[in-house]
């Protein structure tokens, strides 16, 4: 669970981001989330920290998938350079990924906080098959 979350952390810094607080339609408010998790964590069951992990891998979906497709649009077959123009359109549709999404490093960052002030969110961050197997339920890029 943790390679999943750091992950997705390390994919977004990489790429120079700060960013994401906002969600597609059907997907959880990130905000709302974190919020439930930093005032009620503290009493969360580990099934009940899975939920939330499951709902702040819902409302990042979008961002992660947007974020993997400009990731394939510069990878090059083996042996080959990158080419830089691509690298430079790709940083600014990444730069357009990033307006979507302000928030996203700070509510991670406030999630992961809240879940490892507890022992059942501890659980569920070093739980990383099960992790894994909600990343793939969900249509998470396996690259991540």
């Amino acid at each position: 669970m943790k390679k999943v979350i750091v992950g997705m952390l390390a994919l977004i810094m990489c790429l120079g981001l700060a960013s994401c607080g906002k969600s597609s339609e059907n997907a959880p408010n990130m905000a709302e989330v974190v919020e439930k998790a930093k005032t009620e964590g503290a009493n969360w069951s580990v099934d009940e920290w899975k939920e939330a992990f499951k709902q702040m891998m819902l409302a990042v979906k979008p961002m992660m998938l947007e974020m993997s497709e400009l990731m394939k649009s510069i990878e090059e077959p083996e042996g080959k350079e990158v080419d830089p123009a691509k690298v430079a359109e790709v940083m600014t549709k990444v730069q357009e990924v990033q307006k979507k999404y302000p928030d996203f490093e700070k509510l991670m960052n406030e999630f992961e906080e809240a879940a490892k002030a507890t022992e059942n969110g501890k659980k569920v961050i070093e739980d990383e098959e099960w992790g894994k197997s909600v990343a793939k339920e969900l249509g998470l890029p396996e690259d991540l």
